[in-house]
């Protein structure tokens, strides 16, 4: 009996981790490679991507070599990308047409060439664009990037549970267009907008940050307190770090309110940023009609565990059975041994 107990406990105890063990999922790595060719106004000579300085009106071939590594022909799609924010706080450039500040300058409009391009198996190719600068001065970096991926390029797989995921591969070459070198262009972030909405159908305080300058920058660290207004007492706090921007970008911070729930009113969103030895600071207020979408979804609290509550007469009643149970062992051994003897 001992043993069967001992085995079920342990069934109990490792059977999550034979569940898990069982997952198992399939890696695919991609069977393709991107090599930029640096020309001679290559401002880094050992970085991996285009960063250039350009004077007004240049023009220029940049030329990428598409390896096929594959054993069979490729063709590849080729999208040339300006760089945005995203709303995680990351620079990206796998967007053809991101919204973007009015002042923008757009990388997809500065660079022509193929968009598409066959490669044999097992072999390389090198592929020609012309970039065309800006032929006015521009202050800052105009940034963005080449972005490739095969045109079969999805492949979906299943786990052991049967989920289905889809991988998709890709490769971006970053692309920086400089000019002026002497002209100060300190890196510039502000809190345009501040409300209460939606972030895949969860509630959130939310607001816009902007970069309206030329700089692309990171390492910036945001904080956020929401309160009522005219009140000091912060109702919702956010703390972010490792932020970047990409040039005349602005992305939505949100901040989820769980199981928060705020009446309509009057509200103030305070945002303060860092990046280096450069800080911002705003307040922005705004009203909130206690109103969300319909399809706003609930988010799934985990509710703490209640106490059974003591028992002060357990141990009592542990004693007591005990008792009993010794009193039933020590009359049974009294009997038998009377009844022995008896009959002798």
């Amino acid at each position: 009996m001992k043993r069967i107990a001992l085995f079920a406990l342990m069934v109990l105890v490792i059977s999550p981790f034979l569940i898990a063990a069982g997952q198992k999922t399939t890696a695919t790595t991609p069977e393709f490679a991107v090599t930029p060719v640096l020309p001679s106004n290559q401002k880094q000579a050992d970085a991996g991507y285009f960063d250039l300085q350009v004077d007004p009106g240049q023009q220029e071939d940049l030329q990428l070599q598409i390896s096929n590594l594959s054993d069979q022909v490729q063709t590849y799609t080729i999208a040339v990308n300006p760089a945005y924010t995203t709303d995680s706080g990351a620079i990206a450039f796998d967007r053809a047409m991101p919204p973007l500040n009015q002042d923008a300058r757009r990388l997809n409009t500065l660079i022509s060439g193929p968009e598409k391009i066959s490669v044999p198996a097992k072999t390389e190719k090198l592929v020609t664009y012309i970039l065309k600068a800006p032929s006015q001065h521009f202050i800052g970096v105009i940034s963005g990037g080449f972005y490739v991926s095969p045109e079969n390029d999805a492949s979906t797989n299943k786990s052991a549970s049967g989920v289905s995921f889809t991988n998709r591969f890709a490769i971006g070459i970053t692309t920086i267009l400089r000019q002026d070198f002497k002209t100060p262009n300190p890196p510039l972030l502000a809190m345009t907008k501040a409300g209460i909405g939606t972030i895949n159908h969860y509630a959130a305080v939310q607001a816009t940050i902007s970069n309206p300058s030329g700089n692309q920058f990171g390492d910036i660290t945001s904080d956020y307190a929401l309160s009522k207004t005219g009140t000091k007492k912060a109702l919702i706090t956010g703390h972010f770090v490792g932020q970047a921007v990409a040039p005349h970008s602005f992305f939505t911070q949100s901040i989820l309110l769980n199981d928060r729930k705020l009446m309509a009113g009057d509200y103030s969103l305070k945002w303060t940023a860092k990046s280096g030895d450069f800080s911002w600071t705003k307040t922005l207020a705004f009203h909130y009609s206690g109103h969300l979408p319909k399809n706003t979804l609930q988010p799934v609290v985990n509710k703490p565990k209640t106490k059974a509550p003591d028992n002060p007469q357990l141990p009592w009643i542990i004693t007591g059975i005990a008792i009993a149970l010794l009193l039933i062992l020590t009359g049974t051994w009294g009997w038998s041994t009377w009844h022995r003897r008896h009959n002798q």
